[in-house]
């Protein structure tokens, strides 16, 4: 199906709703990278002003100021989704495969479980939606049993594809994926003789194989592909008649395509929602420092003399017009004086103001506290607050566990494992309390007299309970962790002795 060379004409055409959401993706990842990628794109969101001279224009782009409120209110969002925990069942038919694969799935077998969940979560809170790819290592031979696959250590693993590197793709009627194309852009430093060069490689994913096309490419300053180079960076052809070499293919035997989509409703994807506030954030801290550091930028202007032999000569309606400005200063007297005024007290309580409603909008919290500190909330007030991060983040948690019963699923596919009896349940419980909400927590179950509740509950009720109680406590733990609390509280409960009831003696008042 694949031919041996393609058009980079046709390795580079892009779904119309990817065109679409391009820009809005670009923003997003610029706003939340932060650093020096932002650093470079910042006349992106800061334009010239009207009638700005490109020096003072450049001058005031130096300038520039950024504060990460979106990245950070995200990283805040995915800290409260690790905080719950997820059930996987099912897994028995290889439980140290399974193991061994929730401790180490991707390919340098090195992420586990949690961080695959807050990697997904990532990706859909900031661009929407993700593809998850469940592949294998390539081998140098190939395997005949599943005894070979382990000696040789194929284990599937998963790679995450956000939303700007899938750039064309084909659904069906149940908006699954029957095809995706992947770009990815990487640097090559292999030849120390040589400068670092880019690579850019298109991945095809299909119901029957994996293609992948490759070359050395020169980008332009938007990241467009200009010419197509040879491995020592010489142009060897124009992206008009460039055509780009077969690097491999291989077929994964699935059955279907090893792809699973997550993704996001309109109204859960707060990046899309958050992104127009964070410019206005960003525009109106740049301003405010250009503002507080204007003397930096002032200069001189002599104004014209008008001779008084040629009363004809004026500079009304002339090129030459005195320049007016806060970025000039008039030749003559003049003294010196602070600003004066409120707009930079207006300016930093817009910044402040922005930065909540930002927040809010990330972690769907109401209104309620945005007017008055922390300290001046009430109760009420925080309890509806908290009740409304939590049923936001519930949802995702809802989007998250069906997620990663797909992977697994597929995975058990892959595998060669029984998959229609895997489930995963979860992610509905995060604990989104205060440190003072904790501890009257910690205190209320340290009153518990969780002995005495032996023979008043069901075996499973009572375990369920330990669970739960380890879970409210410690939170994030890793599946090994989990697997080892869940033998802990089975240990626990076998040698926990039920108490004698003690018992006052009657005594016969009669007889007495």
């Amino acid at each position: 199906m694949y031919p041996q060379s393609l058009p980079l004409a046709i390795l580079e055409s892009q779904h119309p709703q990817y065109k679409e959401l391009l820009p809005q993706i670009n923003d997003i990842h610029l706003l939340t990278a932060g650093g020096y990628r932002l650093k470079q794109a910042i006349k992106q969101f800061i334009p010239r002003r009207n009638g700005e001279e490109a020096e003072v224009y450049e001058t005031r782009i130096k300038k520039f100021t950024f504060s990460p409120i979106l990245s950070n209110a995200i990283t805040s969002q995915i800290s409260k989704l690790s905080k719950g925990s997820i059930e996987v069942s099912g897994l028995e038919s290889d439980p140290n495969f399974w193991a061994y694969f929730r401790e180490h799935n991707d390919l340098a077998g090195k992420r586990a479980e949690k961080q695959l969940l807050a990697q997904i979560f990532t990706s859909i809170l900031k661009y929407k939606k993700a593809y998850l790819h469940i592949d294998r290592k390539s081998a140098p031979v190939k395997a005949k049993n599943k005894a070979q696959e382990k000696v040789l250590n194929l284990n599937p693993y998963v790679n995450v594809y956000c939303a700007s590197q899938v750039t064309n793709w084909s659904e069906d009627s149940a908006e699954s994926p029957t095809w995706i194309k992947v770009r990815q852009l990487t640097q090559d430093t292999s030849n120390p003789m040589a400068p670092a060069l880019t690579v850019a490689t298109w991945t095809f994913i299909d119901q029957q194989e994996v293609a992948k096309y490759s070359a050395f490419v020169k980008l332009d300053s938007n990241g467009q592909i200009v010419e197509i180079l040879d491995e020592k960076g010489e142009a060897i052809a124009t992206k008009e008649e460039a055509k780009v070499p077969l690097a491999s293919i291989t077929q994964h035997n699935v059955g279907s395509i090893p792809i699973v989509k997550v993704e996001l409703s309109d109204e859960l994807w707060v990046g899309d929602q958050a992104v127009a506030k964070a410019i206005q954030h960003l525009r109106t801290e740049c301003h405010k420092y250009d503002i507080e550091t204007l003397s930096y930028v002032q200069r001189q202007w002599n104004p014209i003399q008008t001779p008084d032999s040629d009363p004809s000569k004026t500079y009304v309606d002339s090129e030459e017009q005195a320049k007016t400005g806060p970025q000039y200063v008039l030749q003559g007297n003049f003294e010196w004086k602070e600003a004066e005024g409120k707009i930079l007290p207006q300016l930093e309580a817009s910044l402040q103001q922005t930065k909540q409603e930002v927040e809010d909008i990330i972690s769907g919290r109401s209104k309620s506290g945005t007017n008055k500190g922390a300290l001046e909330q009430s109760g009420l007030s925080k309890a509806f607050d908290l009740s409304d991060e939590n049923e936001q983040i519930t949802l995702y948690g809802a989007v998250l566990t069906q997620a990663y019963q797909n992977i697994l699923q597929l995975v058990a596919k892959v595998q060669g494992l029984n998959s229609d009896i895997i489930s995963v349940t979860g992610l509905q419980d995060f604990n989104i309390d205060n440190a003072e909400s904790l501890l009257a927590k910690l205190t209320s179950i340290s009153a518990i007299d969780l002995s005495s509740l032996k023979d008043k509950l069901p075996p499973l009720v009572l375990k369920i309970l330990y669970s739960k109680l380890s879970e409210m406590l410690v939170g994030n733990m890793s599946a090994s962790q989990s697997e080892e609390l869940t033998k802990q509280i089975e240990s626990l409960l076998a040698n926990t002795v039920a108490q004698p009831v003690s018992v006052a003696p009657v005594i016969d008042l009669a007889a007495a």
